[in-house]
């Protein structure tokens, strides 16, 4: 397992990933995952297995020390096998570093297994948002204190 910065030239192997560990109008159009990763504050990291990108994470930095985690993906055949847990945590521990007190992330409120994932890490349910994910789809908001 090979954890790296994202480079732009892994634009649509990542892109590819997303399409495929979330249904659409979940997963992100190329014009939003591209003005994620364009954000001043972005922080992208990827894990290659086998020389391909097998897993990759988004945040950025926003207002009052605020990290916000958009996603975070690990191919289907490779999941349990401790890929997201590198990811998420190469992720805080560059929020620490910038000064994050505090990181925020949503999830489908039906997706238990990153639900749990999350809360392994210390994350906790801080609001229901209605809707986030569509029509009667609504997410938690979570959030860790750094």
């Amino acid at each position: 397992m090979n954890l790296r910065d994202f480079r732009m030239g892994d634009f649509e192997a990542v892109y590819r990933l997303d399409q495929a560990c979330f249904e659409p109008g979940i997963a992100y159009a190329r014009s939003e995952l591209r003005r994620f990763l364009s954000l001043s504050t972005a922080q992208a990291i990827v894990v290659e297995v086998g020389g391909r990108i097998a897993g990759f994470a988004v945040g950025y930095l926003s207002v009052h020390q605020l990290g916000h985690v958009v996603t975070l993906d690990v191919a289907e055949e490779n999941r349990g096998a401790g890929i997201g847990s590198a990811l998420l945590t190469e992720l805080l521990r560059r929020f620490e570093a910038a000064f994050v007190t505090e990181v925020k992330l949503e999830v489908d409120m039906e997706n238990e297994a990153a639900i749990a994932f999350y809360e392994r890490f210390g994350f906790g349910h801080k609001r229901r948002l209605p809707d986030y994910y569509g029509p009667n789809r609504p997410a938690w908001e979570m959030r860790l204190k750094l």
